[in-house]
This record gives C-alpha cells, structure tokens and sequence, in this order.
C-alpha cells in the first residue's frame, strides 16, 4: 500500500511539475520572442493639426495629373487610431481602427473642402507614427481608393507627412515667397 501510495504522490507531482514547466515556456514564447515584449493593453495615436490654419502658412494639393495643384488659405488635420491588444511594445505594428481627415480653407467655398479616409494599420516606434490607410474621400482631387502612409513625431508642434500611392502631394505654403514644403504643421500629436 505504501508503494501505491509513493507511486499516486510521485504522478501527482509529475503533472504538477508538467503543468509548471509548461507555463513557463508559454510565457516565455509569448512574452519574450526575440527580446520583443508584447502588451497586453490598447494604444492610442491621435493627432490634431491647426499650424496651416490660414493665418501664417497656407496649405497646397498637388494632384496627380501633370500641372495641377490647389492652393489654400489654410487646412487642418485630425487622425486617430487604437492599436490592437497583441501589438508589441517595442515595435508597436498591427491591424488598428481609425481614421484621418483634412479640412482646407477655402476664401471662395461656402462648404468644407476636405480629404480623408481610414485608417488600417499603425507603427509606434519610440515617439515616431507611420500609420497606414486609404483613402475614402476627396473633394480635391476626386481621387479615391489610394494607399495613405501618415508619418511624424509625437508631441506639440510636429510635423506630419502624408504620402499616397497615387503620388499626389500635401503639404504647407511658407512665407513670405509662398514656398512649397510637403508636409502639414501638427499642434499636438499624442501616442500613448
């Protein structure tokens, strides 16, 4: 009896013991993959931009037909997206929720001009944003269904770069010669 019973505690710790081990390496698998640290909590990106806002800088769209470019007194951005939970900590990509839209300011329009879209897919890399998307809507230049790539810093007063795979360009007017600069004025951009 005493053998059945040495037997019955040693399975008992056995599974035990299996049970501890494989924990351990599906943390260790999850948790640590290549020195990559995965987080268990949403992110945040979010940005608004009122630096072109028609008091200082304008604003400029260059379509993609030769020759073709709208200028405005001024523009405003506003994007935001959230990261999904599996995104890891140091090179914070995947599949994310959003949208973008800019506003431009027209002297001579009575409705809002504006660009924009959604966003798919976000990269949060120390304090720089790429932020993938397509575009949905143009009333600049009637172009739609484009890759988007929104790029900059986080913090107040950064710049942000839009890019699209149709190569139209968006950027800032400057003074006081009116040169052409591509990319936008942010006020804040937040990434948390």
């Amino acid at each position: 009896m005493n053998q059945k019973y040495s037997a019955f505690l040693n399975s008992k710790q056995r599974k035990l013991l299996g049970i501890v081990v494989c924990l351990i390496v599906t943390s260790v698998v999850l948790f640590d993959n290549g020195n990559t640290v995965y987080s268990i909590t949403h992110g945040k990106i979010s940005g608004t931009g009122y630096g072109n806002n028609g008091e200082r800088f304008g604003s400029f769209v260059a379509c993609s037909e030769p020759d073709v470019v709208h200028y405005f007194k001024g523009s405003n951005i506003h994007f935001e997206t959230s990261l999904s939970d599996d995104s890891a900590i140091r090179d914070n990509s995947d599949i994310s929720l959003g949208f973008w839209v800019i506003e431009f300011i027209s002297d001579n329009s009575q409705s809002p001009i504006r660009i924009g879209g959604q966003i798919i897919e976000s990269n949060l890399n120390d304090e720089t944003y790429t932020l993938l998307g397509e575009k949905t809507f143009d009333d600049v230049c009637n172009n739609v269904g484009n890759a988007i790539t929104l790029t900059g810093g986080c913090g107040e007063n950064t710049k942000i770069w839009l890019s699209n795979s149709n190569n139209e360009e968006v950027g800032s007017v400057t003074p006081p010669n009116g040169d052409k600069i591509d990319y936008l004025f942010g006020s804040e951009v937040n990434c948390f």
